[in-house]
């Protein structure tokens, strides 16, 4: 599949990778599929100033172990922030999943996205927004 080079490149000096777009409704807002596996974000309901638990899952379809790095990233109308590291996390032999959360709060025009690096390469899920 194709990968797309995210503008965001020059300010974290690393190169992102986005997910490629899917058919419509295909892959839902907070989620994006990858080559080897999907990308997703859950939990928390955007629109309003709270906080939330935030869980970004990462399900490899491609046979052996990783170590990941997961977490989140947020923008809003001024503004796109640096990504915000949950942790590193071990896809499972059996499942090939791996996920961390955390709770945080987010802005009531805040959209976010989940973010995993790998191997220094950084892949994003579709935004979600209000």
């Amino acid at each position: 599949m194709a990968r797309t080079l995210l503008p965001v490149v020059a300010l974290l000096g690393a190169s992102m990778v986005a997910a490629p777009p899917a058919v419509a409704a295909a892959t839902p807002a907070g989620c994006g599929e990858l080559s080897h596996g999907n990308l997703c974000i859950n939990g928390g309901r955007l629109g309003r100033h709270a906080t939330y638990t935030w869980t970004v899952h990462y399900s490899r379809s491609a046979d052996g172990q990783i170590t990941v790095l997961l977490g989140d990233q947020r923008k809003n109308g001024r503004m796109t922030a640096l990504p915000n590291y949950y942790g590193k996390a071990r896809t499972s032999r059996v499942s090939g999943h791996a996920e961390r959360s955390q709770k945080h709060s987010v802005d009531a025009g805040d959209c976010i996205r989940g973010v995993m690096e790998y191997r220094n390469k950084m892949y994003v899920t579709k935004w979600r927004c209000p």
